[in-house]
């Protein structure tokens, strides 16, 4: 599938390696973020990261549902560190996790933080599963550009080796990097997936060196997850 042909909004970058643009279309077309707004928490997380032995209690009041598996793994109160939070919400993208940070940190200074990374037309404006919130118009948003800063930013941090052991466990590997046939690639990557949303943004390395990609898609999810298959397939060209 073309780019031209897609029904919907869409927005794809590529550098290898980093800094060295090698393709960028449709970067400030803002979509619904999906799951892939957890990439900033995650690296406002570890860029404080003295809290990150500090332990939460997670109680069945606190599940919702979708994606993560503390929904199955709770039935009582139990405690987890603010680390193996963070790996919950990358590995398997625990919305639980997820909403357990969220109320951590403050919707309005991880706000802050999405401005202060240069992500100016991200909005976290709900929990992970907050039917009430988006019934009310409040959800979350994000452009190619603005993950291309926040990328960018976790690429320059003195903990990104801390952060690549964890997004390399990353479950799912069903979009992107499902087209590139080449064992030469390794991925750390965050997926993001709603009714007509799929999404995927990271890193790559290959021949020693770092890239990174971001595909967003707003449209259908078949025809998403087929851009985003092409787009994967471009990087063999590299």
């Amino acid at each position: 599938m073309f780019m031209s042909e897609f029904p919907g909004k869409y927005g794809f970058h590529l550098e290898y390696p980093v800094g060295v643009v090698r393709f960028s279309e449709g970067i400030d077309e803002v979509v619904r973020s999906a799951s892939v707004i957890k990439l900033p928490i995650f690296l406002y997380g570890f860029h404080f990261m003295k809290d990150m032995d500090d332990q939460i209690e997670v109680s069945p009041e606190d599940l919702v549902d979708g994606a993560g598996v503390l929904q199955t793994l709770i039935t009582e109160p139990r405690v987890f560190s603010i680390h193996d939070l963070h790996a919950l919400m990358m590995v398997v993208s625990d919305n639980t996790a997820t909403n357990l940070l969220i109320r951590r940190y403050g919707m309005r200074r991880l706000n802050k933080y999405l401005q202060h990374l240069g992500m100016t037309k991200s909005i976290l404006g709900r929990e992970m599963r907050d039917q009430i919130a988006i019934a009310e118009g409040r959800d979350n948003f994000v452009c190619a550009r603005d993950m291309v800063a926040c990328l960018r930013a976790m690429a320059s941090s003195p903990v990104f080796n801390d952060m690549l052991h964890i997004l390399e466990k990353q479950q799912f590997q069903h979009k992107i990097p499902a087209t590139v046939n080449n064992e030469q690639f390794v991925f750390f990557n965050k997926t993001g997936e709603l009714d007509d949303v799929e999404h995927d943004v990271g890193f790559f390395v290959y021949k020693g060196q770092l890239g990174l990609f971001v595909g967003l898609t707003e449209g259908t999810n078949s025809s998403g997850r087929a851009l985003l298959h092409e787009f994967g397939k471009s990087l063999l060209e590299l």
